[in-house]
């Protein structure tokens, strides 16, 4: 998603959640299905029936917002991928699946009124995009018949580039006309491991489940290489080359650091089978703790993140009416966090609603709706309302069926 709050650390973090938890506020962490693959707790992994392969879609709207004007910005393209097969039906099963981790899409510009410094740039202009991906596999085992645990490895890769270009400068109140622009620019690539520990408690009440969830993600320290280095750019922000010479790496394949803060996710749920299930999560993260090649960010604080949501199947062995059979979603989400900037704590707040279309017996397509706002317009800062469609196919069957007559 295009939005300037991406200019501050890896980016903003991508929505981990696949399209029928995104109907319900983005809840799942305890929540287990038969027809989906889940992804927000591995240890639900162990549950699984069926070889199911999942694909999912984004389009989203962000309406960017300031005190004198508007900008409207439209992203799309695929969301992540993902496989799951039993190892053991029921029992143990193992998924495979590329997503993303973040990313960043900014540019703002600053005129000389907004800066302290001098001499100084009559007008600066910050630029940033690239993204981090995960290769995931994940593995769930129920080990009791209420008990679950799982694992998650993440191969974490891809590059981010943060560039400001300097146009013209201010020396003691006096501008410097001069025929080029002066670009600073900076990109981390990306490669190292991240993991991921769940747990599931599910117990059946009548002909009703409860289930608590918890999951933990480990600090991730991943190894970054840095190439750093100035240009000198055209009015047309080309790249200019004195005779004889390149531009040359202030630094190249510097090696560092960039620290992800530990994670700790609790969900709860109760559902009937087939019919209805209630779910709340709650995330904690500490995101002060980031840093990257040993440098911390202080607009960043602690994010706390609230996910409600439910869904409702009107009859899903019907026959005659096809509607019935449709799952109906709503959810909402809050988060708290964790930019904070100019000593405003960045807010962000969700409406969300979704569906499952039966396709066959067991596969199906998934649809989902949110409508949300971040951000505020409080001491020059922005706000966003943003209009996010998920689109996912879901295709379920049965492999490595052993023949019970030859």
């Amino acid at each position: 998603m295009s939005s300037p709050y991406s200019a501050y650390g890896i980016g903003m973090m991508s929505e981990k959640a696949y399209v029928s938890n995104n109907g319900m506020g983005n809840a799942g962490i305890a929540y287990q299905s038969p027809w989906f693959i889940p992804v927000l707790n591995p240890a639900l992994l162990g549950g699984q029936r069926f070889t199911s392969f999942e694909a999912g879609l984004s389009i989203s709207q962000n309406n960017i917002n300031d005190e004198t004007s508007r900008f409207i910005q439209v992203n799309g393209g695929l969301k992540y991928a993902t496989i799951a097969f039993p190892i053991v039906p029921g029992k143990y099963a193992l998924s495979v699946s590329l997503r993303p981790l973040s990313s960043k899409n900014y540019n703002i510009e600053r005129s000389s009124s907004d800066q302290i410094s001098d001499p100084q740039a009559a007008i600066s202009r910050f630029e940033g995009e690239g993204a981090i991906s995960q290769f995931s596999l994940a593995n769930g085992w129920n080990i009791t018949e209420n008990i679950a645990i799982g694992a998650e490895a993440n191969y974490n890769f891809g590059n981010i580039t943060d560039r400001t270009i300097y146009e013209n400068i201010i020396n003691e109140g006096d501008t410097i006309n001069i025929p080029y622009l002066v670009s600073a620019e900076y990109t981390d690539n990306f490669s190292d491991f991240s993991f991921v520990l769940g747990t599931n408690f599910r117990k059946k009440l009548g002909n009703n489940y409860l289930s608590l969830g918890a999951t933990y993600d480990v600090q991730a320290n991943l190894a970054t290489n840095r190439n750093s280095f100035l240009q000198l750019l055209s009015l047309a922000e080309t790249p200019l080359r004195a005779e004889n010479t390149d531009n040359a790496f202030l630094e190249a394949d510097r090696e560092g650091t960039t620290v992800v803060p530990q994670k700790i996710s609790v969900g709860l749920s109760y559902l009937k089978l087939n019919a209805w299930a209630i779910l709340a999560d709650v995330s904690y993260q500490d995101w002060s703790e980031y840093s990257s090649f040993g440098v911390s960010d202080n607009n960043f604080g602690e994010l706390m993140k609230l996910n409600f949501g439910g869904e409702f199947t009107p009859d899903a062995q019907s026959g005659t009416k096809y509607y019935e059979r449709i799952t109906y979603r709503a959810g909402l989400n809050i988060s708290n966090g964790p930019l904070v900037i100019n000593n405003n704590s960045i807010n962000s707040f969700g409406i969300t609603f979704g569906s499952t279309l039966p396709i066959s017996n067991i596969s199906n397509v998934n649809l989902a709706f949110e409508v949300g706002q971040r951000g505020t317009l409080l001491n020059n800062l922005v706000q966003e309302n943003y209009l996010n469609f998920n689109l996912s196919f879901t295709f379920n069957d049965r492999w490595f069926l052993r023949r019970q007559f030859d």
